[in-house]
């Protein structure tokens, strides 16, 4: 298989129908397209995608699953949002069901972006335990502030950008730092 380059890896992840991003009590934000390819690209360097199974919680639009995808994984999304999930489901195997409360199959390597537990405290918990439950390897995207997350290495930080969707925000544009773990196990 020919590896997509980072460029066309963003490219073809920001044709991606965008997130509904329907229920502030889910943390319901799209990744964008640019940021995806940048952590989908580490992530292939260090553990690769090809030929491996690999599960996407939380998966919103599918954006980091298809990423998986492109770059050779054989992909399960798991979400719970039934708008979202019809979005995942026109890309693969799809799940429509809250993490902790589906059967999530075991995999190689599992990406997340879960809910960070801004909204509902220990929101990511459920996410994490259930990572760590069915993937040697396991991906996550959170806040750089979080520090409850398991030992790991950091393998990209930068910022998250959050467009204006829900009423509490007062600004067209925010950010937010992030990092992204890679935990082995």
């Amino acid at each position: 298989m020919i590896k997509l380059k980072l460029r066309h890896l963003a490219i073809s992840l920001s044709k991606l129908p965008p997130h509904p991003c329907n229920d502030i009590s889910l943390e319901q934000y799209q990744t964008e397209g640019d940021l995806a390819a940048m952590w989908l690209h580490k992530i292939d360097t260090i553990d690769g995608f090809e030929g491996k199974k690999v599960v996407d919680l939380g998966a919103g639009n599918g954006i980091l699953g298809h990423g998986a995808q492109l770059l050779g994984a054989d992909v399960t999304f798991v979400e719970c949002d039934p708008d979202a999930s019809r979005l995942c489901e026109s890309l693969g195997d799809t799940i429509c069901g809250f993490v902790g409360e589906v059967n999530i199959p075991k995999a190689d390597i599992v990406i997340t972006n879960p809910p960070w537990g801004v909204q509902k405290h220990g929101a990511d918990r459920v996410f994490i335990e259930a990572a760590m439950d069915c993937a040697p390897i396991v991906h996550i995207m959170h806040s750089s502030s979080a520090n409850h997350l398991p030992d790991g290495q950091v393998i990209l930080s930068g910022d998250f950008r959050i467009p204006a969707r829900y009423g509490h925000h007062t600004k067209k544009m925010g950010t937010t730092e992030i990092k992204c773990i890679r935990i082995a196990r």
